[in-house]
């Protein structure tokens, strides 16, 4: 059929076909719209976009500056914050992947073990309320005992701020201290081969830690007295308070609210983000 509605088909489509030629002749209808989407069929939607009030925002798509063919240098923050992410060092430049298949073919940066990118530390990162973080990303695995995820924290002691790694056969996020039991959520690690939306949330009332993807989990923990900021500190990707303990992850997008997110805008984000990179 030609294109009707928001179907974005653009050639003739028999599965629903009613003349005698076998095309669609009628209007589009909600539930095939959804059908098409959910199967793939239909590109990204474009008026789809994460909650407004992002702190920082990077993405495969955009921002990328490369060193030589694929070693990315610079990641460029798409707020308005230009709280930008870099690494200068050749040696720890992760790869950039122009269509990762994993990712619904979008753009991938990739850290493997000894690579990272950090930014600058920058106040509007602090926050009295709490926070919201999403991530899209595939493991490719755990290098170390400790393998570093993400994070803002004050060097290696790792006792303000918050961060993610792996560690005793789980992925845990920490504010404060990293060795609380009351202080951090504790999620089971996904399989190498998905891509997942991982989402970590903080209202001064509940840490909740939540993987959305084919890897399914959750785990929340009870908390209203934190040191959530790490002054001096920016924020580190694929690496764990300054220190050696590099992970392995594909980065898709990573988005930083310093504010907790309402469950509206929590909806928005991940619809955004599960349309993008094909997540049911």
């Amino acid at each position: 059929m030609g294109r009707k509605g928001n179907s974005g088909f653009a050639n003739p489509d028999v599965r629903f076909g009613n003349d005698s030629g076998g095309s669609y002749t009628g209007s589009l209808g909600f539930t095939q719209h959804y059908l098409e989407r959910l199967d793939g069929d239909l590109a990204p939607d474009p008026g789809l976009a994460p909650a407004d009030g992002f702190t920082v925002w990077v993405k495969a798509s955009d921002g990328i500056t490369l060193n030589g063919t694929s070693a990315v240098s610079g990641w460029a923050d798409q707020s308005t914050n230009n709280i930008d992410f870099s690494q200068s060092t050749t040696s720890a430049q992760p790869t950039f992947t122009s269509a990762n298949t994993v990712l619904n073919n979008q753009p991938s940066v990739d850290f493997f073990n000894g690579d990272y990118m950090e930014t600058a530390d920058n106040s509007v990162m602090n926050t009295s309320t709490g926070f919201c973080i999403y991530i899209v990303a595939k493991l490719n695995s755990f290098p170390s005992t400790f393998s570093g995820f993400f994070g803002r924290t004050n060097g290696t002691s790792w006792s303000t701020g918050w961060f993610s790694f792996y560690y005793a056969s789980k992925i845990r996020f920490c504010i404060d201290y990293w060795n609380t039991s009351t202080k951090r959520v504790e999620l089971d690690p996904p399989s190498v081969s998905n891509v997942n939306i991982y989402k970590f949330h903080y209202d001064r009332t509940t840490i909740t830690g939540q993987i959305i993807g084919p890897d399914a989990d959750l785990d929340t923990q009870a908390q209203t007295t934190s040191d959530i900021n790490a002054t001096g500190n920016g924020i580190e990707l694929n690496r764990l308070g300054g220190s050696a303990y590099d992970g392995s992850w594909d980065f898709g997008e990573f988005l930083f609210y310093n504010t907790p997110l309402n469950a509206a805008g929590q909806l928005k984000t991940e619809n955004y983000l599960k349309d993008k990179y094909g997540i049911t």
